[in-house]
């Protein structure tokens, strides 16, 4: 593992409450899994899971994030919110927000923009992905867990994401290699700082500061059971996309854009 994800030096970085107890893992199959565990073995609030190289990483819908070592940032956080399981979509939008904004920050001369619901784009190519989960225990939220895969110095991808991702560094202009431990701070600490806000503040703030970055508004897409124009998102963080028989709402959804579906 290189210097940049070690232990100390990454604590260095972390600014907020969340990442004070901390797991740093050379490989693992998922932080997801690994933080789920920790999760039921009494993690605290904020706790993470982070891997230089993950073997068999986990994305939405039930895709596997490639997880090459040295490169990027893949990790996952416990967290311990009072919410209701309703809540959920909304903490994965806080979440998507918290790592737009860090992304932004990094490249503040392109456009980085969220893709409903759990992606993060930067100039229309994914950056960075979104999962969250939850652990019930009965009808009470006991946990949930955030898991973050950021392309943040890989320059080269598979045949089948050639032109549709991209990393931190890509589009940068010097094209230097990123620290990794500065990044993690950065992307932690706004994400911490949105899924609290959201939780202390409710839905509004959180809609509101989301629908200026929102990607593919104004735009055709589709998704599995029809294709329509993309509108935005509602108080509750759901999708409205105006159809030829009327505005459909979508709570769960992958929306693609119509002109890099076909």
């Amino acid at each position: 593992m290189t210097d940049d994800l070690d232990s100390d030096q990454l604590r260095e970085h972390i600014t907020g409450s969340w990442g004070n107890s901390l797991t740093v893992l050379r490989s693992t199959a998922s932080t997801m899994d690994d933080a789920s565990e920790a999760a039921r073995a009494g993690a605290s609030d904020g706790h993470v899971v982070l891997a230089d190289h993950q073997s068999r990483g986990r994305g939405a819908h039930g895709r596997q994030w490639v997880s090459p070592a040295g490169t990027d940032l893949y990790f996952s956080i416990v967290a311990r919110p009072d919410a209701e399981p309703s809540a959920m979509a909304l903490i994965t939008l806080a979440t998507g927000l918290g790592v737009r904004d860090a992304v932004a920050a990094l490249v503040a001369d392109r456009t980085t923009a969220v893709k409903w619901p759990n992606d993060i784009w930067i100039e229309g190519k994914k950056c960075a992905g979104i999962l969250v989960e939850s652990r019930m225990v009965g009808s009470r939220i006991e946990a949930v867990i955030i898991g973050v895969g950021l392309n943040v110095n890989r320059t080269d991808w598979p045949p089948e994401l050639e032109g549709l991702a991209t990393s931190v560094r890509l589009e940068r202009e010097r094209g230097a290699p990123l620290d990794r431990g500065e990044v993690f701070g950065a992307v932690l600490f706004s994400i911490e700082r949105w899924v609290k806000r959201f939780i202390k503040d409710g839905s509004q703030i959180l809609v509101d500061a989301l629908r200026p970055h929102l990607a593919l508004v104004g735009e055709e897409v589709r998704w599995e059971n029809g294709r329509g124009v993309f509108e935005g998102i509602d108080e509750r963080g759901a999708a409205r996309v105006r159809t030829d028989a009327g505005i459909v709402t979508l709570h769960t959804a992958r929306i693609e854009p119509v002109s890099g579906a076909e």
